[in-house]
């Protein structure tokens, strides 16, 4: 049986206290008023992104996916000490950190029970640090966030080539339909029950992907003309069928952040956390790839002029605000909530689009998020009407 000196497990009662509290409507309305207001964020961040992850490769021919993915990645360490704004005391982040980690830890491997050590118990930051380095839990966690750092990285890679290859309308409806492949693959991975109803929203979603990406007559999508371009439509069919791949993978990467990531009590810190440990390894080790992709001829490496450099520095703040309000917003709502309204980027982005590129809005692409929409309103309909009646 393996425990830890570092340990302090919050009991039963005190979770299910919280929860009580919580379900009071005066707390469930502020909680949906916060929720709804840190949502704009939300959407407005993944906006940006979009938009200027296509400015720098279309309109600044920056294209070195992978590079900008690296950075962007990266910056995700600076949620780290963000959160001493939350818990200014180490010993007290520590302690929260390891307590939610060893119920998650639990989760996986039963037979690990923690002990109940008293923080205080601790000399200094050097004994705190020992114990760390033997701790299990910390071991797990480590070793999960760089296999989802990697996971993560390739996911983004695919963003970032097919932003280069579509409409950014196109791409965000095609990266929505993630959450109907998450769902399939928790049927497998989580043993979720299989449903006709699911089902069906399911197969709406991928007709709606098929018309945006097979009954596209209106838009002509210009491809650049650089040799990395060329290479990428050698391989795949078009941008599309890139983007299509990455929110199948990305559905997949959601699944098992579930079933591996994802404490049994939810914890910002603790999401955070991971976060910013994402944004270490990705940092540290992530940049490997680089000279590879350069070596083989796929992506040659260039650093951009100063200029574009401050885009691409945008790109990553934008997405550090979307990934960690798209939490908050799980947080202090629901994940049903979170989900129908980040769906609003889809509608936003293709107006935002037609606006910045001046490209007219195609009926293929208005068709397919039509049917995106009603096949998510179908997949949880269900459950929003359960959340109206309570």
């Amino acid at each position: 049986m393996e425990t830890s000196p570092l340990r302090v497990p919050l009991t039963r009662e005190s979770y299910s206290s919280r929860e009580d509290c919580e379900s009071e409507p005066f707390a469930r309305k502020k909680n949906n008023t916060i929720g709804l207001r840190i949502l704009l964020i939300c959407i407005s961040s993944f906006v940006v992104q979009t938009e200027l992850a296509q400015y720098v490769q279309k309109k600044k021919q920056y294209h070195k996916p992978y590079f900008i993915l690296w950075v962007a990645h990266s910056i995700w360490i600076i949620v780290l000490p963000l959160q001493f704004a939350f818990r200014p005391h180490l010993r007290e982040y520590i302690q929260e950190f390891l307590s939610i980690g060893g119920e998650l830890f639990n989760t996986v491997k039963p037979s690990y029970h923690p002990v109940h050590i008293d923080f205080e118990d601790a000399d200094d930051i050097p004994s705190i640090i020992n114990y760390l380095r033997h701790d299990p839990v910390v071991s797990y966690l480590l070793k999960i966030s760089a296999f989802y750092a990697s996971c993560v990285c390739l996911v983004g890679y695919s963003w970032y080539i097919a932003v280069n290859l579509t409409t950014t309308a196109k791409l965000t409806t095609i990266y929505n339909t993630s959450c109907f492949w998450t769902y399939v693959f928790s049927i497998i991975l989580l043993g979720e029950l299989v449903k006709m109803v699911k089902i069906g929203a399911v197969c709406l979603s991928i007709a709606g992907v098929i018309i945006m990406s097979f009954f596209n007559d209106d838009q002509k999508i210009s491809q650049p003309d650089d040799d990395i371009a060329i290479f990428y439509d050698s391989i795949f069919t078009s941008g599309d069928l890139i983007a299509f791949s990455g929110a199948v993978l990305y559905g997949l990467c959601e699944v098992l952040y579930k079933k591996y990531v994802s404490p049994p009590r939810p914890s910002i810190l603790f999401s955070n956390t991971i976060t910013g440990l994402i944004g270490t390894f990705t940092l540290l080790f992530l940049w490997i790839p680089i000279p590879i992709l350069h070596w083989i001829g796929v992506e040659e490496f260039e650093l951009p002029d100063l200029f574009t450099f401050s885009y691409i520095i945008l790109i990553a703040l934008a997405g550090v605000v979307f990934n960690a309000s798209f939490m908050l917003v799980i947080a202090f709502t629901s994940p049903i909530f979170a989900a129908i309204g980040i769906m609003l980027t889809i509608p936003l982005v293709a107006v935002v689009d037609v606006l910045v590129t001046g490209n007219p809005l195609g009926t293929s692409v208005l068709a397919g998020s039509i049917c995106i929409f009603l096949a998510f309103l179908l997949l949880s309909w269900d459950k929003i009407n359960f959340q109206l009646r309570n």
